[in-house]
């Protein structure tokens, strides 16, 4: 037997395992116990707070990107230490309003949208970071 035979042959059984495993369920006498953990992870994902800090200059960049859980809250705080300057958060259509040089810009909102969203400054059209929402 040749070794990719017997590889793709284990490489089969993995397959056929982890398929047999993740397939498998606990069967309950009740759906009420379903209902329940779906309504308690939509509750948690609620209540969760993503606060993300940027300064910009120092931890800003289109490369930054941070995650947030669909349906948490998400609170951006975007500091420019020179300059005065308005942020806007596409695909949610939030500006920050002109704020002044030194002092933090807040921005709240729940994250219910799916998806990928770049934070721009309207001053400099800068990509300050990239927020990417998921399940």
């Amino acid at each position: 037997m040749t070794t990719r035979s017997v590889f793709t042959k284990s490489l089969f059984a993995i397959c056929l395992l982890l398929g047999t495993v993740g397939c498998s369920s606990s069967t309950s006498d009740s759906g009420d116990e379903t209902k329940s953990e779906a309504t308690s992870e939509a509750t948690s994902a609620t209540d969760e707070v993503v606060e993300i800090s940027v300064i910009i200059g120092q931890t800003s960049g289109s490369a930054v990107a941070y995650q947030a859980t669909l349906g948490s809250t998400v609170r951006l705080k975007i500091l420019n230490p020179d300059a005065d300057d308005e942020f806007h958060l596409h695909g949610y259509d939030l500006e920050s309003g002109v704020t002044p040089a030194g002092q933090e810009a807040i921005v709240e909102f729940t994250a219910d949208k799916l998806g990928t969203f770049d934070l721009e400054s309207h001053v400099t059209g800068e990509w300050i970071l990239t927020l990417v929402v998921e399940e």
